[in-house]
């Protein structure tokens, strides 16, 4: 989380535009970081099919194999849905955390008084 102990907006503008820069960046590191991970694990998941199917096709494996290497890809894939549900809320929790954080300080450096005991300045 950015250093925000000096942060001391002049007025709701400058708070907001100090926010949304934030939100920015804060929701540019979730996509970069979880879309190269959801990404992975459907390309993964696509290829162990598509092998699965090929040596269904082939005779290497029974279609009993088959059908359970698939169940466990389908049930593989669904839970990387579920990652990504949970991954939003871990988001919504950064941007959450981040907003009181500004508040906090905008609050504490205008008026001296800490409505946030938690605000910790971050080591240089």
């Amino acid at each position: 989380m950015p250093d925000f102990s000096n942060f001391s907006p002049a007025g709701v503008d400058d708070f907001f535009d100090a926010f949304t820069g934030e939100l920015t960046s804060v929701a540019g590191e979730w996509w970069t970081t979880n879309k190269s991970a959801v990404g992975g694990y459907v390309r993964a998941l696509a290829e162990a099919s598509a092998q699965t199917q090929n040596a269904l096709a082939e005779g290497r494996i029974s279609a009993n194999v088959a059908d359970q290497a698939l169940r466990m890809q389908q049930a593989t894939f669904r839970q990387t849905i579920r990652y990504t549900e949970l991954m939003q809320y871990a988001l919504a929790q950064k941007v959450v955390d981040m907003l009181f954080s500004m508040v906090g300080w905008a609050i504490f450096n205008k008026t001296g008084v800490n409505l946030f005991p938690e605000l910790v300045k971050p080591e240089d």
